[in-house]
C-alpha cells in the first residue's frame, strides 16, 4: 500500500467522523452543559464557591464547543468555511479556541484548589 492511498484514507475517514460523529457530539455537549448550567444556577447551589466555578467552567465549555467544534466540523466534514464570511471569526477564532480550550481546565483547577482550601484543617486557611 502507497503513501498516498493511506494519506487519502486517512483523510476520507477525517471527513467522515467529521461528518457523521462531530454533530452527535456538539449535540451532546450543547445539551449537557445547558444542563448543567440549569443545575448548578439554582439558588441553593449559587451560594457555594465551587458551584460558581462550574457555572464558569460550563459557560467556557459552551463557548468552546461552539466556536471550535462546530467551526470545525463544518469545515472538514462539510466543507463549508465560515471564516470566509467574516473578517473578525476569520481571526479570532484560533485565538478563542485554544483560549476556551485553556480556560476550562483552569476553572477546573481553581475549583480543586478551592476544596483544597476549605478542607484544611488550619481554620485560618479554611476562612480565605
Amino acid at each position: 500500500m502507497s503513501t498516498e492511498s493511506s494519506t487519502s484514507n486517512l483523510q476520507l475517514a477525517q471527513i467522515y467522523l467529521y461528518r457523521y460523529v462531530g454533530p452527535i457530539f456538539i449535540i451532546i455537549g450543547i445539551v449537557s452543559c445547558v444542563l448543567s448550567l440549569i443545575v448548578f444556577t439554582r439558588k441553593n447551589l449559587r451560594k457555594n464557591t465551587c458551584s460558581i466555578y462550574f457555572i464558569a467552567f460550563n459557560i467556557a465549555n459552551l463557548l468552546f464547543i461552539l466556536v471550535s467544534l462546530l467551526s470545525f466540523t463544518l469545515e472538514i466534514g462539510y466543507n463549508i468555511t465560515p471564516a470566509l464570511h467574516s473578517l473578525f471569526y476569520c481571526r479570532f477564532r484560533l485565538y478563542f479556541a485554544f483560549f476556551f480550550n485553556i480556560l476550562c481546565p483552569s476553572y477546573l483547577l481553581c475549583a480543586s484548589i478551592d476544596r483544597v482550601l476549605i478542607t484544611s484543617f488550619h481554620a485560618r486557611i479554611r476562612q480565605i
